[in-house]
Parts: C-alpha cells; structure tokens; sequence
C-alpha cells in the first residue's frame, strides 16, 4: 500500500492529466529505461517530460526527435515547467557544457554533434519517435547506442513511438538495446526466436515473426502500448499546434506586409484611411497579404510531409488540408499512389471516387484536399488524423475540415495538427483559433454559437495591431508585434469567458498505480532448481517487472528457460509459482520480508 505522502503527490501531478496519461507516467518511474509506445496523440511528450522531472529533479535532460516536432517539444516543456531553461540545436550550436536545461534536436544531426553531446552529464535522454531507430546497424542507432552507453551516471531513457512494434520484432531490438534490456543482448539470439531467424545464402535473414504471445510476456515492464481505443477518457478531438521554423530572411520578407497591414489598422481608428484612394490601397494590401500567406504555406510543406509521412508509418490514414495550389501538387507528389487528391479542379462527380479509395482502399494512406473544397461535405472517417498546413482567416472552415474525419460512423479520437509558421502571422491565427476552438467545443454545454464565430481572424488581427505602439521597423519588431497582439487576444478571450477550464476527472486506480511507484520500487528474489542438475539451484532477480537469472545462459543471451517460466508466472498473475521455484526474499518500500 502506498504511503499518505505518496499518494498527496500523485495527486499533485494528476491535476491536468487524463487517465491513461497518470498511468504511463508511473509506467515510466518504475523503470529507469523504458519504451512508451501508445499510438498517436495519447500524450507521450507530456507524460516523459514529467516522469524524467520526477525521478531527476536536476538536468541536463536531452531530447533526440524529428525536425518537425523540436518546437513543440519546447513548447510541451514550458507548460509542464514554466521556468525550466530549453535550448534548440539547429540551428544554433549547442550550449555550454555546464548547462543544465533542456537540450532539443533532431536526428537528421545527431551525428554532426555526437562528440560534444557526450561531453555532457546527461540525466535523462528520450528518443521520440523511437523507430527512427529500427535498424540496429545503421548509423543513426550506433550513435544513439553510443549516447547512452558514454553518459555518466545511468541517465534515465525514454524511447517513445506510436509504431506497434511487436509486428515486425527485428525493429524492436535496438530498443531493447537502449533500454538495457536482456533481450537486447544478441541480436542472433533474438532473431531465433522472435523473427524466425535463419541463415540465408547471402546472410542471416529475420524479417519474420515467431513465439510473439512469449515475447509480449516478456516485454511486459519495459514496453507500455495503449490505443486511443483504450484510453476511453479521451474527449472526441484533440488540437495540436506544431510550430514550424521560417528562415529569418524570409520571416522578414513575410512580415513586411502585416508592417503595412498595421498602420492601415491605426488609421480605421482615426478613420484617415475614408477615401476612394486609401480604400483602393486597403484593397491591394489585402492582395499582397494572400500572396504572403501563399508563400508561407509553401514554405511550410517539407515539415508538414515529415508529420503526415510519421503517422502514415504509424499505420494511420490521414487527411491533409491546404488552401493554395503549391502545396496540394507537393503532397500528392511525394505520397504518389499512397495518395488521392480533390481541388477545385476535381470534377464533381471524380470526388466521391476520391473519397471512396481513400475509405476503402488500405494502400491510399492519404488524401490531400483543398480547405474549401473538401472541407465541406465529404466523410473520412477512415482518417483519425488531420493536419493543415496553413491556416484560414475563417474559423468556421477549419471546424468543418475537421468534421470531415470526425462525423457519423467515426469511433475514435481524431487527432488535428496546425502547422503554425513560428514569428509568423500564423502565431496570431493560433490564439484566435485556439480561442474560438474552445467555445466552439462548449456548444456541448450550451453556450452561444455566435460567441464563437461572430468575427474573422482578419478583424480580430486589425482589432490587436490597432492598439499596439506605432513603431514597427524592423523585422523583429512586427515579430514582437504580432507576440504582443496574441497575447492581449488570448488574454482577452479567457477573460470573456471567465477563464475558467473544466477540470480532467482522473481515476483513484490511476492514482494508486502512480502513488505505489513513488513510494519505492519491489524487489524480489527467487530460487530455480536446475532441470538437468538435479539439487543445484540458480537465482533469479525480479526488479519491477525486469527478471535475470545467474545462469549461463542468460548471461550470454539475455534470456533462459528459467527467466521466461518466472516471469510468464508472475504477468499472468498466478498464485502458485511453478514447480522448482521458491521466493527467498521480498523488499519493498525498504522493508524485508524474509521467505
């Protein structure tokens, strides 16, 4: 039973959780590596983020991901720890070695770097978007081996990946590897038996799979996966917002425009602008604010196919939505036959034959549309994953791109991605959005529809830089301009609606699991009687759910006949061992209990 004070700060930590995310964090406190592998927007980043806090309260802390995700990964860090340090590398260089916060960067330059980041005392590394690392000899995973294996200390590892794994066991093993696992001892031995290894003509083959139900067995403790399915407590959508780096030149470039787009905001309050001469200026300003949100979109579509191509190896289908031509062609490009596409240009009666493939066909992954053209009235529930990679001055057209994949006939979560151009105009588009998505989503509750949608993201824009100081020269002043103008938005908003959040009901089993790991971890050991040495007795380890065994065996292979039968045993919650064992010795919380 877990002590007052543990139970106190499971609580703690539960306030903003759901459920299932209470449950993986104490997942990950009961081991110091471990693979999270719950499917797409379960909130892995947020559950390591805490579980690395709580059991290193100090940094350094690294996190290894996709190019695509790193700003989000800061962003995650800075809700769950308001005053933690983060620092991105890429590209600006990495910190000073005496450094103490978060690090973030991506896989693509791990290698570059490899030499300075082992130079740091690292307390805790996580792998996102861990099958990344899936072939054991390549580079990228020789070099992730080597991180984890030169750190000081025994730093605390998460592998995180929404890829279900046990499929194809080959790509498990340098996981398993990272985590210190016994399975990850050899590569021949776990090949034999997991992946129907065998010796072919041009070298050892083990793309199959064997004994999984065992392996599942085995991998209990040190890998957790749950569907969205299965955390039923999850509400029907879930709103991501990645931020998206623009190379600062063209951020500038981009900017110049909503520089312009402010004074004509202050002059509407002084009505200067009420000429025939001044409405004609208002008029190619608006022009020239399409074409940077048509160039911004484009520059946006290399990280949003790293996001989109993520999910579709995750086994998701996904709708990708965009206004503008360039990054529809793109798209369908890239994704070629895994791919279908509507525009405007689809003839009418060519769309619905889109849209069946996508339903219906398992090779066509995803379908790209445009945000006004098949936003509206088509059904892909196949998909539980939407992504826009650019943003629409009418919140009423992303709510209803949304509902595309969420409607009649979807049974799941559906998970939407915002591509958000960072010192961009996108970063007021996301608070107006952001804003509104939340009363939209009280409508459940009985509020007014019209609070919601009653203004565009155009007017609230010309609203907020109307107020602000006059003086917007420089690039990075219209940056600090558009900050400031989201920031009194969103302050604004959750005024208007008394800023108030409904509370995440979490469960009191939740709890318990959390409150039982922070009291202190269980440890166990056994006796085994040797089946051909009658009277000669090894001993085995059990650490949490991780099982070892003194034989010969397990030490060369990372696995025994002895180990597997223990822990087959003790998963399957069976209350008498098997013939031949005994337990010696019980500890817990620091207490012994003897035989």
């Amino acid at each position: 039973m877990a002590d007052a004070a543990a139970v106190q700060r499971a609580e703690e930590l539960a306030r903003t959780l759901y459920p299932h995310q209470i449950e993986g964090i104490a997942f990950l406190l009961g081991r110091r590596r471990s693979l999270l592998a719950d499917d797409m927007g379960l909130g892995k980043t947020r559950q390591s983020i805490i579980a690395l806090v709580e059991a290193e309260p100090t940094g350094p802390y690294l996190v290894i991901c996709p190019a695509s995700v790193k700003r989000n990964w800061v962003r995650e860090i800075g809700i769950v720890l308001p005053d933690a340090r983060t620092h991105i590398i890429g590209p600006d260089d990495p910190p000073a070695t005496d450094y103490d916060g978060w690090v973030v960067l991506n896989y693509d330059i791990l290698s570059k770097h490899l030499e300075t980041l082992l130079r740091f005392p690292w307390k805790g590394i996580v792998f996102d978007e861990a099958h990344y690392l899936k072939n054991y000899q390549s580079q990228r995973s020789r070099h992730a081996m080597e991180l984890v294996r030169k750190a000081d200390g025994e730093p605390v590892v998460h592998a995180l990946t929404g890829t279900p794994l046990t499929s194809r066991p080959r790509d498990l093993f340098p996981l398993l590897q990272l985590l210190a696992h016994p399975l990850g001892r050899s590569f021949r031995s776990f090949a034999k038996r997991y992946c129907e290894g065998y010796q072919g003509p041009y070298g050892y083959v083990a793309d199959g799979a064997s004994n999984i139900d065992e392996l599942t067995v085995q991998l209990h403790g040190v890998m957790l996966r749950r569907t969205k399915d299965e955390a039923l407590d999850l509400p029907p959508k879930l709103r991501t917002w990645l931020e998206v780096d623009i190379h600062p030149k063209a951020v500038e470039n981009l900017n110049a425009a909503i520089r312009d787009f402010a004074t004509l905001s202050r002059r509407d309050r002084s009505r200067e602008n009420d000429t025939p001469e001044a409405r004609r200026a208002a008029g190619a300003l608006l022009g020239r604010l399409t074409q940077t949100r048509r160039k911004l979109a484009t520059l946006k579509v290399v990280e949003t196919i790293d996001v989109v191509e993520n999910a579709v190896e995750q086994g998701e289908k996904v709708v990708v939505f965009s206004a503008y031509v360039p990054p529809i062609t793109r798209l369908a490009r890239h994704f070629g036959e895994r791919a279908v596409a509507v525009t405007g240009a689809t003839p009418v009666g060519d769309r619905q034959t889109q849209v069946d493939q996508f339903q219906t066909d398992d090779s066509i992954r995803v379908f790209v549309a445009n945000l006004h053209v098949g936003g509206v009235g088509l059904n892909l529930t196949a998909a539980r994953q939407v992504v826009f990679n650019d943003l629409d001055w009418v919140p009423a057209n992303h709510w209803q791109a949304e509902d595309r994949a969420y409607r009649i006939g979807q049974t799941g979560t559906v998970n939407v991605t915002y591509m958000v151009g960072r010192g961009t105009v996108d970063e007021f588009v996301r608070s107006v959005l952001d804003a509104k998505s939340q009363l939209i989503d009280d409508l459940v509750e009985g509020k007014a529809l019209e609070r919601a949608l009653e203004t565009d993201v155009m007017t609230e824009l010309r609203r907020m830089l109307g107020v602000l100081p006059d003086r917007l020269d420089g690039g990075d002043e219209i940056v600090s301009a558009l900050r400031e103008a989201s920031r009194l938005y969103a302050d604004e908003s959750t005024a208007s609606d008394g800023g108030t959040r409904r509370a995440i009901p979490y469960s009191e089993q939740a709890i318990q699991a959390l409150a039982a790991v922070l009291s202190g971890p269980k440890r166990a050991t056994y006796r085994a009687e040797s089946s051909s040495k009658p009277g000669e007795f090894y001993t085995l380890e059990v650490s949490g759910a991780d099982v070892s065994c003194d034989c010969r065996g397990f030490q060369y292979r990372g696995v025994c006949n002895h180990s597997r039968t223990l822990k087959a045993a003790l998963v399957g919650g069976k209350k008498a061992l098997p013939a031949g064992y005994a337990l010696v010795e019980l500890r817990y919380n620091r207490h012994t209990l003897p035989d």
